[in-house]
């Protein structure tokens, strides 16, 4: 036997030495020593190590309590008092058996000893965000202690992340922690916190911010997978009801309910607005009427790119300028009521592509009227655009400015917001929007020189389909919901184009050129657009000629074809048909002694004829790059 042990060492060996053979005399061995040692750290600590490792919860929850109340300042144990709080933060965690074990463990100390452990652990750290957690640990297993914790820990999360290295950047993990984790514990029931209204409103600023960061609507502000909560919006909305009720703001402004809709509660922003009316600029009023705008602006923009069908590519979706032909019926949800003239310029009938996509229209409205509300009065709009200027907001209603503008007829407005686009990504967007807008201007050859500068960058990869509700009946303003789809976007271009030259023609006496360039872009969209013929074939035939060098390079729809051959023929009025290259001055009719020209022109018909299955969409394609110089010339 070692004769250097002290008493208290060779009583622990002798435990240990047992515990293998016989855990029954390791025990007694340990009781013994307890007994005889109460206050000596290293038999009291070993004891609960020895019933640790034999896995007795209840026993080793009491020799933990014991060595809480008499050994604070020992190392070791402070050592395994930061397990047992590491293995509470991570509770959840079934793979790792020793932190089953102190959980259960904890759970059998009894509630003062737990509350003194948290709070002496929270005290004890000296990293602020570990003093931060403890603290928040505390607070969930300890509600009562909120009221007396609660301010504190707000204050310290605020000055942590003031003096924090990425305090600037909102998503970091002090502001996750006090947004996230602690401002939901201070709304819970009988939770009683005293904060200030300038705190509570700084709150409010700060789980805005956060929230509008990590649903990604801070442009520059990319989200990382560490910052993303689930439900963000019904966790900002319990955020404002908790606030709200604190600041005594109306109740059914900062009801959010699990059935609330979007439109009851612009109703209620009204029924507040009208009981008020000559006072908008409270801060009940500017918070929730924000916030809203926000929701429904992030729903907006997410309604613009709809979850596709399983092996469906997802469409993106642009609001555009698009047309209204006489010939057409009246929208079906058109009202029935006359409506004055300015009210169609004002309120345009806006389609989209499949009724299932009528949320985006829905979405959009309910911004506008958002919007039209912060313009209503001089000092709300000031307070509005501080506010989002404090947030760094005001970049991402820059697309839904674009569409506002577009929707009011404010083509001026929309332009200028258009030229400060220089995303890469949006620059497709841009010359669409762009192209549109100037067509309506009447501005045809800057239109042309926008769709040139779009062509390149039409998505390949996406093909889709032609649209049959780009153009409509009645006499209102009519906006269209584009997908940004190859065809789609190719079939918008080729329309404004087809429009840009045929009123363009009015300037002009004859253009067989521009007659030309029109039934070459009708055969795109065929026979949607088939009502521009006729009456170019009524300028032709009282012409008694068509002259067109791009004849055999683009004109391929068979219907087109019997029209023009028709006019050739002695039934149609024998006009001079020029359609054969390098013929100089020759011009062939029927009266023409050259019979050989007259056979070559009936085999330039045929040829055209075969190519009738050729893709039109390609076709057109070269035509508007390859002919553009020509373009050009129908549009002076």
């Amino acid at each position: 036997m070692d004769v250097d042990l002290t008493d208290e060492d060779y009583v622990i060996q002798r435990a240990k030495a047992a515990l293998k053979s016989n855990p029954l005399s390791a025990k007694a061995w340990m009781i013994t020593a307890k007994t005889l040692y109460p206050n000596n750290f290293g038999v009291q600590f070993e004891a609960y190590c020895i019933e640790k490792n034999a896995g007795h919860v209840k026993e080793a929850a009491k020799c933990f309590s014991d060595l809480i109340g008499k050994f604070q300042q020992q190392p070791e144990l402070w050592k395994e008092i930061e397990n047992v709080t590491l293995a509470l933060r991570a509770e959840s965690d079934t793979n790792d058996p020793e932190k089953q074990f102190l959980c259960e463990m904890f759970k059998h100390i009894s509630p003062d000893v737990q509350h003194k452990l948290l709070l002496c652990t929270a005290d004890h750290c000296e990293d602020t965000m570990e003093h931060c957690r403890l603290l928040l640990l505390l607070l969930q297993r300890f509600p009562t202690a909120i009221s007396s914790y609660g301010s504190r820990l707000v204050d310290t999360l605020i000055s942590a992340e003031k003096h924090s290295h990425d305090g600037n950047f909102p998503l970091n993990a002090y502001r996750k922690l006090l947004v996230c984790e602690l401002l939901p514990l201070l709304a819970t029931e009988n939770a009683k916190v005293d904060l200030s209204s300038k705190l509570l409103q700084k709150l409010l600023y700060k789980a805005v911010e956060f929230y509008s960061c990590s649903l990604g609507l801070t442009p520059g502000v990319s989200p990382d997978p560490e910052s993303k909560v689930e439900d963000p919006w019904q966790k900002l909305f319990a955020v404002i009801e908790f606030i709200g009720k604190q600041l005594e703001w109306e109740h059914y402004l900062v009801n959010f309910g699990s059935n609330w809709t979007k439109e009851s509660y612009w109703q209620k922003i009204v029924t507040y607005c009208q009981a008020r009316i000559n006072n908008l600029d409270d801060k009940q009023l500017l918070f929730c009427s924000s916030i809203f705008f926000l929701h429904c602006l992030h729903e907006y923009s997410v309604s613009l790119t709809p979850e596709s069908s399983p092996g469906q590519q997802q469409n993106t979706f642009v609001l555009v300028e698009a047309f209204v032909d006489s010939s057409l019926p009246n929208p079906a949800t058109e009202p029935k009521s006359k409506k004055r003239k300015s009210d169609d310029y004002l309120y345009p009938y806006i389609s989209v592509e499949k009724p299932e996509l009528k949320n985006i229209h829905s979405n959009f409205l309910m911004v506008v009227n958002c919007w039209d509300l912060f313009q209503s009065s001089e000092h709300f709009q000031r307070e509005f655009f501080m506010l989002n200027s404090f947030l760094k907001l005001e970049s991402c209603f820059t697309n839904f400015l674009i569409d506002y503008a577009i929707y009011k007829g404010k083509y001026d407005d929309a332009l200028v917001y258009l030229q400060k686009i220089s995303d890469s990504n949006m620059l497709l967007n841009k010359y669409i929007n762009i192209a549109g807008i100037l067509y309506f201007k009447k501005n045809y050859k800057s239109c042309f020189e926008h769709i040139l500068l779009a062509i390149p960058l039409l998505p390949s990869g996406i093909v889709g389909s032609l649209s049959s509700a780009l153009s409509v009946g009645g006499n209102q303003r009519h906006l269209h919901y584009l997908p940004l789809t190859y065809t789609a976007i190719l079939q918008y271009f080729v329309k404004l184009l087809l429009r840009c030259t045929k009123e363009n023609m009015a300037k002009h006496n004859y253009s067989e050129l521009a007659i030309g360039h029109i039934l070459t872009l009708v055969q795109l969209d065929w026979p949607q657009e088939e009502e521009f013929v006729p009456p170019l074939m009524n300028q032709i035939q009282q012409h008694g000629s068509f002259n067109y060098i791009l004849f055999q390079n683009y004109i391929i729809n068979v219907d087109i074809l019997e029209e023009i051959t028709y006019l050739w023929t002695n039934q149609g009025g024998q006009i001079t048909l020029d359609i054969i290259p390098h013929m100089g001055q020759r011009r062939i009719g029927t009266r023409g002694a050259d019979k050989g020209a007259k056979e070559e022109i009936k085999q330039i018909i045929r040829r055209q004829v075969a190519r009738s299955n050729e893709n039109i969409s390609e076709l057109l394609i070269r035509f508007i790059t390859h002919e553009r110089e020509l373009i050009f010339q129908s549009l002076m």
